[in-house]
C-alpha cells in the first residue's frame, strides 16, 4: 500500500471463494473491511473465522438494491459480486445479468458519492472462445451474445462498459481487471468449475469427467496471487479504466489437469471424455484459454509467483481436510430396505453412486424386527414407529419433528422427499416447522409412465399440489414419451429423465438437483 494508515474498504461478494481471501488479505494488511454479501454463490463458512474481528463487518444484501451506508467513510471498493461458475451463474440468468448492471451500476453510484476508489472484477470470459493467443487486453473477443453463456458473458462486458462511463462522465476513479481461472482453498465442492471437479472425483474414486477430448486448454492462478495482484492494482496511483490481465500464462490441456489432479491425490478413478453436446450448459465453452499478462509486468511488477504443482497440494489437502465432514442430506421416505420397491431401489443406487453426500433416511419401521437405527457407511436410517402397517399413517408427524431434531445438530443444505406419498407430506410438515429453511427435492419413481399415469397426474394434480408448490424441485424418473416428457416440463421446477436402467446417468441427473438445492440454500443463510 502506498498510504501505511488503516483503510475503510468494502467488497462485495466478499463470502465468496475469491471474496474471502480478499477479505482475509485486506484484514492482515490492518484495514477495515466491510463485507456485503447475499449469498447467492458466497458461504458465510468462508467469512465464519472474520466475524469476531473488530475491523471486519458483514452486511446480507444484495447489491441489485442500493447499499446505505450508515455515515460510513468509504475509502476503496472491491466489486466481485456475480455468479462465477456455470452451475451458478446459469441457475438464475436474470440475477447475473441484472447484478452485473444493475449492481455495478449501484457501486458506481456509491463510489461516486463516496468518493472512493473503485475496481471492477471483470473475466476472461468477455473473451468468448478466442481467435488470438494468448488473450491481450485490446483484443475484443469472439463471444455469442445469445448462448448459454451469455447472461454471464455479455453482464461482465456491460459492467465493464459502465465503470469507463463512470470514469468519463463523472469522474469516478474506476479500474478493471480480467480474471483468468483461478483456484485454491474454499472452492466450492459441487460448483462446475474444472479443477473442483476433477479434485472432488479423485478423492472420492469416482470418474473424473473430461469435457470433449481434453485437449482444450486453460491456465490456473492460485488464489493468494491473485488477491496480491487485485491490492495492487487498487493502490497503484495513475490508473484508468483500461483493462489489466491477471491470470497464469502456463497454459496446461484440460486431459493433462485431470492426469495431474489423479497423481497429485493417488487416486483409483477412470477417466472418461463426455461429447460437448451431451453436457447442459457446456456449448460454448472456449477452446483455448491464457492470458498475455505483459500489461500487469510492466505496470505493477506483478507476475504468479506460486507453480502449479505447489498450489494444487494446498487445495487437494484443503478438499480432503473438508471431506472429512460431507454435506448431509435429509431423506423422506415412507419405506426404504430391506423393503424393496422400484423407489427404494432407485434411491440405493442414486446413494452409492453420489460420492460426495451423506444421508439421513428417515423412514416407517413396519417391521418390529428391523432396528430403529442402523448406519452403513454413508447411509444413516432411523425408522420410526412401532413396527406395524400403522406406522405410515404418523410417520408425516413423527419424521417432520425428527427430523428438526436432526437439523439443530447438522446443518442440511438439502432435503429429499421420495414419492408424492407420506413421506413427502412429512418434508412439507418438515419446511413449516423450520420456514423452509433447508429447500428440498421431490422424487417421483413411476417406472413406465403411460397415458393412464399422465391422466391420472392431471386429475389427483389437487392432492398433490400442496407437495408440489413446497417442493423446490421435483423429479420425475420413468420411461416416458416426449409428449409426456413435454407435459410434465411445463412445470418449470422439474426434471424429467427417461429412465432404461442406467443408474449412472439417473444418479448423475439426481446430484445436478442437489447441488440447485446447495445453491438455493445459501439464499436462508
Amino acid at each position: 500500500m502506498n498510504d501505511k494508515k488503516q483503510k475503510t474498504i468494502l467488497v462485495t461478494g466478499g463470502a465468496g471463494f475469491i471474496g474471502s481471501h480478499l477479505c482475509d488479505r485486506l484484514i492482515g494488511m490492518g484495514n477495515k473491511v466491510i463485507c456485503v454479501d447475499s449469498f447467492f454463490s458466497g458461504r458465510k463458512e468462508n467469512i465464519k473465522h472474520l466475524l469476531d474481528n473488530k475491523n471486519f463487518t458483514f452486511i446480507k444484501h444484495d447489491i441489485r438494491r442500493p447499499l446505505r451506508l450508515n455515515g460510513e467513510k468509504i475509502e476503496r471498493i472491491y466489486n466481485l459480486a456475480c455468479p462465477a461458475s456455470p452451475v451458478q451463474y446459469q441457475f438464475d440468468p436474470m440475477l447475473t445479468l441484472e447484478t452485473n448492471i444493475l449492481g455495478v451500476g449501484n457501486m458506481l453510484q456509491l463510489a461516486r458519492r463516496l468518493g472512493a476508489r473503485f475496481l471492477q472484477t471483470s473475466t476472461s470470459e468477455v473473451y468468448g472462445d478466442p481467435l488470438e493467443h494468448p488473450q491481450k487486453e485490446i483484443y475484443y473477443g469472439n463471444v455469442n451474445t445469445l448462448g448459454e453463456r451469455a447472461c454471464y458473458d455479455e453482464g461482465k462486458r456491460a459492467a465493464e462498459t459502465l465503470c469507463k462511463d463512470y470514469y468519463i462522465e463523472h469522474g469516478v476513479n474506476a479500474r478493471i481487471v480480467r480474471i483468468f481461472n483461478t483456484y485454491g482453498p474454499r472452492m466450492m465442492f459441487n460448483d462446475g468449475r474444472v479443477l473442483s471437479n476433477f479434485i472432488l472425483q479423485a478423492l472420492l474414486n469416482e470418474d473424473i469427467t473430461v469435457h470433449g477430448d481434453g485437449e482444450q486448454t486453460r491456465s490456473f492462478m492460485y488464489v493468494d496471487d491473485l488477491t496480491r495482484a487485485l491490492v495492487s492494482v487498487m493502490e497503484k496511483d495513475g490508473l484508468d479504466y483500461n483493462p489489466i490481465n491477471l491470470g497464469n500464462p502456463d497454459e496446461r490441456t484440460i486431459k493433462n489437469m485431470a492426469e495431474l489432479v489423479k497423481t497429485k491425490t493417488n487416486s483409483q478413478s477412470r477417466l472418461i471424455y463426455l461429447p460437448f453436446e451431451s453436457l447442459h450448459g457446456r456449448i460454448g465453452d472456449p477452446q483455448r484459454r491464457c492470458p498475455d499478462i505483459t500489461r500487469a509486468k510492466v505496470l505493477l511488477e506483478w507476475e504468479p509467483a506460486i507453480n502449479l504443482e505447489d498450489g494444487l497440494k494446498k487445495t487437494i489437502e484443503d478438499f480432503r481436510n473438508r471431506l472429512k465432514n460431507l454435506p448431509r442430506v435429509l431423506v423422506f421416505s415412507t419405506s426404504y430396505l430391506p423393503i424393496c420397491g422400484p423407489a427404494e431401489e432407485a434411491v440405493k443406487n442414486i446413494i452409492d453412486r453420489a460420492q460426495g453426500w451423506e444421508f439421513d433416511i428417515i423412514t416407517a419401521k413396519f417391521d418390529s424386527k428391523l432396528a430403529s437405527k442402523s448406519h452403513n457407511g454413508r447411509e444413516h436410517i432411523y425408522r420410526l414407529g412401532f413396527g406395524n402397517r400403522w406406522d405410515k399413517f404418523l410417520l408425516p408427524v413423527r419424521a417432520a419433528f425428527f427430523a428438526r431434531k436432526l437439523s439443530k445438530k447438522y446443518d442440511y443444505q438439502s432435503a429429499w422427499a421420495i414419492m408424492a406419498s407420506y413421506g413427502a407430506f412429512a418434508a412439507v410438515i418438515f419446511s413449516w416447522l423450520t420456514r423452509s429453511r433447508t429447500p428440498f427435492l421431490l422424487s417421483v419413481y413411476e417406472g413406465d409412465i403411460t397415458e393412464k399415469m399422465t391422466k391420472r397426474g392431471m386429475w389427483l394434480f389437487w392432492i398433490y399440489k400442496i407437495i408440489f408448490r413446497k417442493a423446490c424441485r421435483w423429479q420425475v424418473v420413468g420411461k416416458i414419451n416426449e409428449q409426456q416428457k413435454a407435459w410434465l416440463e411445463e412445470e418449470k421446477k422439474a426434471q424429467t429423465v427417461k429412465f432404461d436402467g442406467e443408474w449412472d446417468l439417473l444418479a448423475k441427473r439426481t446430484k445436478e438437483m442437489f447441488q440447485e438445492l446447495e445453491i438455493l440454500s445459501t439464499r436462508s443463510q
